[in-house]
Order: structure tokens, then C-alpha cells, then sequence
């Protein structure tokens, strides 16, 4: 008898109603009405112009910075409101303004110090961006809910790749790759490369500056010719 009342006791423990809505929780949100929730991966940065600028002319200008980061994921993202994390010879944070439109998958987001000069229509501007002059740096792109998304770069190597060399600059560019392609591993990247396409790929460099200025800010990435690694691998 008393096994059968314990039995029937476990039974009613088992039945207990719906507790309900837990009280704390995140939201999801869906990137129209403000800044998303991201997953690794699914934004990656994939170029970063920390060399300046230089015109035609042969002026210099080592302030001309852009970073762009590119929505590989499944659906629009908004990222206002995520944070860009830079470490290494200086340490700051800077935080992704309002940018309009989300971007649509596949395509890109170009984040410039200004627009006044060889990127002059970035879809956002950090006033205070900046690089650095080749000293070492990582940049880590945390979203909204400051969750790592992507890493660049190594706070202690030298810069992975990007120039200036006393006449043109060039940007450090991901490698497209088929696998893997961690932003945080040097073999990731490359200098951009100059290369017939069938489409430009440096039309939002000011025409002023083309000629010196070697980057394909919100644009496809040049072709990486380093052979090694521009197919992935497969483990």
C-alpha cells in the first residue's frame, strides 16, 4: 500500500500546470525597427582600408580609413547600435551608427572615418576611426547584445596585409574562400590586387584618387593570386 501511494504522490508532481512565461528573456528581433541579435558568421569583415588614402597627385592622406563588413547570413541585418572592438598598440571601441536601409543578404556595409575624401558615400562615418600607422591591431565585431561575431587581425602580429608604400596604398582584403577562413588567422588575407574584371570593383573610390588608392570598399574583393590558400580545405 504505502509503494502505491508514493507512486501515485510522483504522479501528481509529473501533472504540474504550465509555469508559464519564464520573466526574463531575450527578445528576437528582426532588424526593421532597430539593431539585430546576430549569430557568428553571419556578418564577417572582410576588408579594411588602415593605409590611408592617397590621390592622384601623390598627396597622402593616412586619416582616409574605411572598414567594411559583409551580411552573409540568411536575412537582412540592421547594425546599428553593434559595437567594433579594437586592440593591440590602442584600445577602443567604437559603436556602428544608424545606417538606413538593413543590409540585404550578400551585400556590403562601408564604415569610413568621413565621406569628404577617397571614399566620399560611406554608409556610415566614425569620425575617430582609426587604424593606426601598421602597427599591430585586431578588430573584433561584436552585435548588438555584445556577442563576438567576427574577429580581424592579431593584437600582436603584424598587420596581415594593406600598405603604403610612398606612392599607393593598399587595403587588406578577406580571402574569398570556399571553407573556413578565420579573420583572426593571417593566411585569410591579402593586399588588394589590381586585376581585369568584368566589373569594377573600386568604384566608391573617388575618380581623384583611383590611380593611388588601391581598395575595393563595398565591393567584391579582388582576386588573391597567393595560390596557397585560395580554395579553403576540406578538414
Amino acid at each position: 500500500m504505502r509503494s502505491i501511494l508514493i507512486l501515485a504522490g510522483l504522479g501528481l508532481a509529473a501533472c504540474n500546470t504550465d509555469p508559464g512565461e519564464p520573466v526574463e528573456g531575450v527578445g528576437y528581433r528582426d532588424g526593421l525597427d532597430g539593431p539585430n541579435s546576430g549569430e557568428r558568421g553571419t556578418i564577417k569583415i572582410t576588408e579594411i582600408g588602415w593605409a590611408g588614402s592617397v590621390l592622384n597627385g601623390g598627396a597622402w592622406d593616412p586619416d582616409d580609413v574605411f572598414v567594411e563588413v559583409r551580411n552573409e547570413g540568411t536575412r537582412p541585418m540592421n547594425l546599428e547600435g553593434w559595437l567594433i572592438e579594437m586592440d593591440g598598440t590602442q584600445n577602443v571601441t567604437w559603436r556602428i551608427p544608424p545606417h538606413g536601409d538593413p543590409i540585404n543578404v550578400g551585400d556590403y556595409l562601408l564604415i569610413a572615418r568621413k565621406n569628404t575624401g577617397c571614399f566620399p558615400n560611406p554608409d556610415a562615418v566614425i569620425p575617430d576611426l582609426d587604424f593606426g600607422r601598421g602597427d599591430p591591431f585586431r578588430l573584433t565585431l561584436l552585435d548588438a547584445d555584445e556577442r563576438l561575431i567576427e574577429p580581424a587581425g592579431d593584437r600582436y602580429m603584424p598587420v596581415f596585409a594593406g600598405i603604403y608604400d610612398g606612392q599607393v596604398t593598399r587595403s587588406m582584403e578577406k580571402v574569398e574562400l570556399i571553407f573556413g577562413g578565420r579573420g583572426s588567422e593571417p593566411q585569410s588575407w591579402h593586399h588588394y590586387t589590381v586585376a581585369e574584371v568584368d566589373v569594377p570593383n573600386n568604384t566608391r573610390v573617388a575618380e581623384a584618387c583611383r590611380q593611388r588608392t588601391l581598395a575595393s570598399p563595398g565591393m567584391p574583393n579582388s582576386p588573391d593570386y597567393s595560390g596557397a590558400f585560395a580554395s579553403g580545405a576540406l578538414d
